[in-house]
């Protein structure tokens, strides 16, 4: 857990792992194209691809080298992984695939196989965190195009897909999933449609999806000008964005991450076919003005993920850090802002300070006068599942 120092916003800080007494495991093999969300207490890391990996035998349903067919728990507390034992429908195809957390449960849509294109994937799938169980969901209706290095977003009950590639096509189509009826349907959208992209992100504000950067093989979008979808009305636009004042714009890229929290947007790292960047930038969803952050990534790199936690501070896991040859298993934290109370000051001083408080069960700890949200927190680091 981070030191007071380490808490300050703008500082990225290495997050050194613990061996899982268990298992002995310090980390997962290093990877790209995986994707992982964030909650109050764990990391959870979905797939990813290593070309190192190719010359090794599949042994069961478990494994699916060179892609991994895993889901992994990173605990904050405790700093220790944990490769979960799933049961159920997880997908094959976990290359490039989006992924969200909504509530307890993981979402998984699209993604690629090996070759990559040859088996991209137009399934939505979920896993219950409580359970570890995974499930295909079932849908119908105008299903979207089968891909991988699509967007996934949520806004009013629906949800979003993207752009994305065959392998062989880059596309801009628009589809939603309506929640309360399964049906999935192409937006029949108007106005200045985006040339189609993959590895790109978004980031929705004010009934607004702005699109971050993506490309093509051969090509990287700039940032001085964004699509902007207009979700209330099915009309794209195009927004122009304002330099920082010192540092301009950020370079056009692809496979970069980017966080939200509240009005502001957070592109990290990134590619664009020549140069790997190492850099952070906000975009303030509001003005509309670009700033650089003073941090910048000790490893830069692509092809990694990036999520944030409700207390605001973005964690970073994988990636390419040379291109082409050489991946991380790195796990990185920025806080992005101040820690929200005195409380979480609290909470995390005693975390660096008291080790042994970790390996107490819950019932102790609240004898002890831990809030119980803590105690909480603490209790699910002692359990081989998840949050509960």
């Amino acid at each position: 857990m981070a030191s007071l120092q380490e808490m300050k916003p703008f500082q990225c800080v290495k997050v050194q792992p613990q061996a899982n007494e268990l298992t002995g495991i310090l980390e997962p093999h290093p990877r790209s194209g995986h994707r992982i969300v964030v909650d109050e207490c764990n990391v959870y890391s979905v797939g990813g691809y290593n070309p190192d990996f190719w010359g090794l035998e599949n042994i069961d349903d478990s494994t699916c080298f060179p892609l991994f067919k895993e889901l992994w728990k990173f605990n904050l507390i405790n700093r220790r992984w944990t490769k979960l034992d799933t049961t159920g429908d997880m997908p094959n195809e976990l290359a490039s695939h989006s992924a969200m957390l909504l509530d307890h449960h993981l979402l998984v849509f699209g993604g690629t196989g090996v070759p990559f294109g040859d088996a991209a994937s137009n399934k939505l799938c979920l896993c219950n965190l409580h359970t570890l169980k995974w499930s295909h969901i079932k849908t119908s209706g105008e299903y979207p195009t089968k891909v991988y290095g699509q967007s996934l977003s949520v806004y009013k009950n629906c949800l979003y897909v993207f752009g994305g590639t065959t392998g062989w096509v880059y596309n801009s189509e628009l589809h939603k999933l309506d929640f309360n009826t399964g049906q999935w349907s192409m937006v029949e959208a108007t106005g200045a449609i985006p040339e189609g992209r993959y590895r790109h992100e978004v980031a929705i504000y004010n009934g607004h999806l702005y699109v971050f950067g993506g490309g093509r093989s051969y090509l990287c979008y700039k940032f001085e000008k964004m699509p902007v979808f207009h979700m209330e009305d099915n009309v794209w636009s195009e927004v122009e964005t304002y330099p920082d004042s010192q540092h301009g714009y950020p370079a056009a890229r692809r496979c970069h991450s980017c966080v939200q929290l509240k009005k502001d947007a957070y592109i990290a790292g990134g590619y664009d076919g020549e140069k790997i960047f190492g850099d952070i930038w906000r975009l303030c969803l509001v003005s509309k003005r670009w700033s650089k952050l003073s941090v910048v990534l000790p490893e830069p790199v692509y092809f990694h993920s990036a999520d944030v936690t409700p207390a605001g501070c973005m964690y970073i896991f994988g990636g390419v850090t040379v291109i082409e040859h050489v991946r991380t298993s790195s796990v990185y934290r920025v806080w992005l802002q101040p820690p929200p109370s005195l409380k979480e000051l609290s909470w995390s001083w005693i975390i660096e300070h008291v080790p042994r408080i970790g390996k107490l069960p819950k019932e102790k700890l609240l004898q002890l006068g831990i809030p119980h949200d803590y105690a909480w927190r603490i209790a699910q680091s002692l359990e081989p599942g998840v949050c509960a």
